[in-house]
């Protein structure tokens, strides 16, 4: 048939966007914490905070390579850092604006006390 389109496939990427229920730990500040002392995780949400990473990315992003990367998300991905959405076969990765802002509240107590 001439109307058949071709079937699009999912690039290879961490998917986040079919996710269980966040698991919130009882120490979720020392989560956040601990991922953002790993200098990787810390290079990709700088890069992240100033753009949006579409996969795939097999050269890697922000200087790191495509292994480095990928555990980089995988790290962050724990942490609740980062989201994804669809976009085709692809998944555009921002950063988790609302843990960032739990975060920083969490800092601005630690300064008033």
């Amino acid at each position: 048939m001439d109307n058949e389109q071709p079937v699009q496939k999912a690039s290879k990427h961490i998917c986040l966007t079919n996710r269980h229920a966040l698991g919130i730990s009882e120490d979720p500040e020392f989560d956040m914490l601990s991922a953002l002392a790993d200098k990787d995780v810390l290079t990709m949400v700088r890069g992240l905070a100033k753009e949006e990473a579409r996969s795939p990315f097999p050269d890697g992003l922000y200087g790191l390579d495509g292994p480095r990367t990928n555990a980089a998300i995988r790290r962050i991905k724990e942490a609740g850092l980062i989201s994804s959405r669809r976009d085709g076969p692809d998944h555009v990765y921002f950063l988790n604006a609302g843990r960032f802002r739990d975060l920083a509240r969490f800092l601005e107590d630690l300064i008033k006390a």
